[in-house]
């Protein structure tokens, strides 16, 4: 997308989205290869391992390490921090996040002059010692079939005997600020498994749909300063700055007493709060595209909007199942639990909305092959969504790392934009439909209930269609195999997954 520029008094003066890591990569890579002074950035997940794409970064190398040598070797000053997870609940991926270390530990040993800083960088709360000595018995039965290896150091004089630590939150954002003039952020983290292209041919379990950002204007301070704070922020050891226009946050921070609570406490809900004000100032059509639906408070926000202005109709666009579903067959408690609050928050916008909701799915257009069943909706393989974008009207967007549920709301550290100039939002309405529904999409511009049914009227024909037959990406969402899944878990709360 062109950048498109607005006044200087706006916090944000220039927007360029990006979708999908195709456009995304290369994007920040040209992005960082301008830097002249400083890099900052935290991500979730970040592998140096990462494969370049854009022709300026390859000119230096055919991965991120490659890449982050040349810009140490120019002097560049570069601060990462990456996610750290819970060793023995989520031991993949804490020994992926030391595994980065490891590599950017060589970078330091490598460079000339390296002004390279890095941290992995674990959430500061824990699980209270009543709900921690209930689970105890399971988590013992998860450390005993780990072993601990220098990946692995979370691990290290941990005995199932001991009253062992659970970690509840992450560090969930995914941004980077470059020479304090440029923010790059959205959903999306750098690795391998990230990379997909709008055309989502690869093989299912390979699709990552996704959308990324770049900024710049005054927002760019208040990132480079969540940056800098936000660790010592969810630590305790300083308040958090105050909200700053067209940024907006996810915080929450380790209890002082921790007897009973498994929730961290939380400190600021700057995205929950911009979701659901937006929500309440929008009369016409309300996009949604996120990985989850599981916020029941936005739900029926929506449902109450809908009561106030006849003309609002709501489109969400969430994949068919969650990934670790998906491909990796997760049926446990917390995959029953996450279909549960999901199909209680579909409920609610279900019965409230009626025809004024469009709810769908993306897929292939092919016929399935070997794909699990769960990876697989009306025939076709699935594509796998991981974006958070919430459109309100053609003025006001939220793009940010946040999924729609609890658990990024109240708990894990997010970070996104506010949108709110007509120039950054109008642009991205006739994107969404088009990458979407290709020529089958309506003018975004319509009567909203119109557009609505035009698109529901799109969706029961392509379920109709054979797969190899269908000419866009779409489908009705199916709740049958949600439902099959769904199981309540009493006593613990719905921002758990």
């Amino acid at each position: 997308m062109a950048q498109v520029p607005v006044g200087d008094q706006s916090p944000i003066t220039n927007f360029e989205a990006y979708f999908t890591a195709s456009e995304a990569f290369p994007a920040f890579e040209k992005l960082c290869l301008s830097a002249k002074k400083g890099i900052r950035g935290c991500f979730r997940v970040f592998d140096p391992s990462t494969a370049l794409h854009s022709e300026e970064a390859r000119a230096h190398g055919e991965t991120w390490f490659d890449l982050l040598l040349h810009l140490l070797n120019k002097g560049v000053e570069i601060d990462l921090s990456i996610s750290d997870f819970d060793p023995i609940i989520a031991t993949d991926d804490h020994r992926r996040s030391w595994q980065a270390a490891r590599q950017l530990a060589a970078l330091n040993e490598l460079s000339t002059g390296a002004k390279l800083t890095f941290a992995i960088v674990m959430h500061p709360a824990r699980v209270g010692y009543v709900p921690r000595r209930v689970l105890h018995g399971k988590t013992a039965e998860v450390l005993e079939q780990n072993d601990v290896d220098p990946l692995t150091p979370g691990l290290e004089g941990l005995d199932p005997s001991d009253d062992l630590p659970m970690v509840p939150a992450t560090h969930h954002q995914k941004l980077a600020v470059i020479d304090d003039e440029a923010l790059y952020i959205g959903g999306l983290d750098l690795n391998n498994r990230r990379f997909d292209t709008v055309s989502h041919d690869q093989p299912s379990d390979g699709t990552w749909q996704d959308i990324q950002a770049i900024a710049r204007g005054p927002v760019v301070r208040a990132a480079a300063t969540h940056l800098r704070r936000f660790r010592s922020v969810t630590e305790a050891r300083e308040e958090a700055p105050p909200q700053a226009p067209g940024f907006l946050r996810t915080l929450s921070t380790k209890r002082s007493q921790d007897l009973i609570h498994i929730a961290p406490k939380p400190l600021v809900n700057e995205i929950e709060q911009a979701h659901l004000d937006a929500v309440a100032r929008c009369v016409g059509l309300i996009y949604l595209e996120t990985q989850f639906f599981r916020h029941k408070p936005l739900a029926e926000a929506i449902v109450k909007a809908a009561q106030k202005h006849d003309a609002l109709g709501c489109i969400l666009v969430l994949p068919a199942a969650p990934e670790d579903v998906a491909f990796e067959g997760n049926e446990a408690e917390d995959a029953q639990l996450g279909a549960q609050i999901q199909m209680e928050a579909l409920e609610i916008l279900g019965d409230g909305l009626g025809e004024r909701l469009a709810l769908a799915s993306p897929a292939q257009a092919r016929p399935a092959q070997d794909e699990p069943d769960a990876a697989i909706l009306h025939g076709a393989p699935l594509i796998y969504v991981h974006s958070k974008l919430s459109l309100f009207g053609q003025d006001e967007a939220i793009l940010s790392s946040a999924n729609l549920n609890g658990r990024s709301f109240q708990w894990d550290t997010e970070a996104g934009l506010h949108l709110t100039e007509r120039a950054h939002v109008a642009p991205l309405w006739p994107r969404v439909f088009e990458h979407w529904l290709g020529d089958d999409a309506p003018d975004p511009l319509g009567q909203p209930r119109a557009v609505v049914e035009q698109i529901n009227a799109s969706l029961r024909q392509a379920r109709a269609t054979l797969p190899q037959d269908r000419n866009h990406f779409l489908l009705p969402f199916d709740p049958e195999a949600q439902a099959q899944l769904a199981k309540p878990l009493p006593f613990v709360p719905d921002e758990m997954v």
